[in-house]
């Protein structure tokens, strides 16, 4: 019995959908390099998917560095972009082989939405609102660099936030995820999870006022893993050394 169920563990363990997710990473400090080795470890222990990032892939102006991407896991990348990225953003499209900043891509039971939120015009809402009523998939995630809700440095988006809430409420997405502020922090909004996830490499950043919608934060490097399960969706953020900083779960919408 006690086999069996480890041969059960096993199975899940190797069969089990996992994406990554990082930001505001592609700096050249020590952080970056822990970072990226921590994902490595990860993925050897536990198979990650696909990494995503949520902006600033490439300091202080968008050019692409190549050694930086060779630290990452042999795994799919998609991209957002961020304000550091706007300079080289033709580059940055050229290099991940994308016509836009902004797309969708499925994988599994997962559909992610890569927004731009550096120039969110009428057309790319218009894109969002077609792309997210014609979805199926049981988790709708929705990335992007400038987050609604923060309470970092820079904080949240007023004009994102009037421009996108609407559309994810009625939309049912799963998670927001986002950067732009150094630090990890998880908040709840309308009963909407927001992610930022900015510890991914650049120098961290002090948080100068807690938000009421703040539930969690964490001042310092970490990445994002999200494991699919049947009927639940794990959060994890990590630090360097894989400590959980925080860990929940969201049922199927």
């Amino acid at each position: 019995m006690a086999r069996a169920l480890a041969l059960l563990l096993l199975l899940e363990l190797v069969l089990a959908q996992r994406l990554a997710v990082i930001g505001d990473w592609g700096a050249e400090t020590p952080y970056r390099l822990e970072v990226a080795s921590a994902l490595w470890r990860f993925h050897t222990q536990a198979p990650l998917e696909a990494l995503f990032t949520v902006g600033d892939n490439f300091y202080p102006r968008g050019r692409v560095v190549e050694a930086y991407l060779k630290d990452l896991p042999p795994i799919p990348l998609y991209p957002a972009f961020g304000n550091h990225d706007a300079p080289a953003l033709a580059e940055q499209l050229d290099r991940f082989r994308l016509k836009r900043p902004f797309y969708r891509v499925k994988i599994g039971q997962v559909e992610a939405f890569v927004l731009y939120s550096e120039d969110f015009t009428q057309a790319q809402r218009s894109w969002l609102e077609r792309a997210l009523s014609e979805s199926q998939a049981p988790w709708k995630l929705v990335l992007l660099h400038r987050p609604l809700y923060s309470s970092g440095l820079h904080g949240g988006s007023r004009s994102l936030r009037s421009a996108l809430e609407p559309l994810l409420l009625r939309h049912r997405v799963a998670l927001v995820l986002a950067g732009h502020d150094h630090h990890y922090e998880r908040l709840l909004a309308k009963g909407l999870v927001h992610l930022v996830t900015g510890g991914g490499g650049a120098w961290p950043r002090a948080v100068p006022m807690v938000k009421p919608e703040s539930q969690k934060i964490h001042v310092g490097p970490n990445f994002v893993v999200l494991t699919v399960g049947q009927n639940a969706l794990e959060v994890q953020a990590l630090d360097p050394s894989l400590e959980v900083l925080d860990r929940f779960s969201l049922a199927t919408p």
